[in-house]
């Protein structure tokens, strides 16, 4: 059956074979790293590593590749991984690196369903943080999350399915574990009247404009010297 749209071709090849685009702009904060690994050591690599036949270059997947690599002892161990192939010109190619990373064309969450969702996942497996369920208006979870991402990275991929039960057992366990290191939420919420407004703020902080959080010190510093 012939189809209108092009696809790649999940092809396996050997990491030997992948070259790290040395352009990418795309950066991970450590806590976020260790989240992400923890991601992977618990269910594995879900897709979405695309890899460009025509320059060896990765396109997509560069923080999960450098995961892999650390997992598996790369480049002293080679090992074989499932990627999309895809074959772009050079310009093609940087255009779709920042395409698929970028926040604007990744869509919004609806508030209204993930609420009805959110009680039966753990906010933190799902990636959310506190700003994720503030502006969401969300309830936050009490939870230090750079304990709890040393914690997840020590985990070995569980043997069979976590229940609801088993799940909310260990949250409140971590909540217990944390409860006594606050003392109210340190953090607040900016809104801008436009995008042209919060822009200009942002330019004024030298803060780059998608950014989601802001240290308030880093704003206090600016404002009062």
């Amino acid at each position: 059956m012939s189809t209108k749209h092009k696809s790649s071709e999940s092809i396996t090849i050997q990491r030997s074979e992948i070259n790290l685009a040395d352009y990418n702009p795309r950066k991970l904060s450590d806590v976020a790293r260790k989240q992400l690994k923890a991601n992977i050591k618990r269910l594995g690599i879900m897709g979405g590593i695309v890899w460009n036949e025509a320059t060896g270059n990765l396109v997509s997947g560069h923080q999960r590749i450098s995961i892999l690599d650390e997992i598996n002892g790369y480049p002293k161990n080679d090992y074989a991984i499932t990627v999309e192939k895809v074959d772009l010109s050079d310009k093609e190619e940087k255009e779709q690196n920042i395409f698929l990373n970028s926040k604007s064309v990744q869509g919004e969450f609806d508030s209204d369903l993930m609420a009805n969702i959110i009680t039966d996942i753990d906010p933190i497996l799902a990636g959310l943080d506190e700003y994720d369920l503030t502006m969401l208006s969300l309830e936050t979870p009490s939870i230090d999350f750079t304990d709890i991402m040393k914690k997840a990275e020590m985990l070995s991929p569980p043997t069979a399915p976590q229940s609801k039960e088993e799940i909310k057992a260990k949250k409140e366990k971590y909540n217990s574990e944390v409860e006594d290191k606050w003392e109210g939420e340190p953090t607040v919420t900016l809104s801008f009247d436009s995008f042209q407004n919060k822009a200009e703020f942002m330019e004024a902080l030298g803060k780059d404009l998608y950014d989601k959080i802001i240290k308030g010190e880093e704003v206090a510093e600016k404002l009062f010297g």
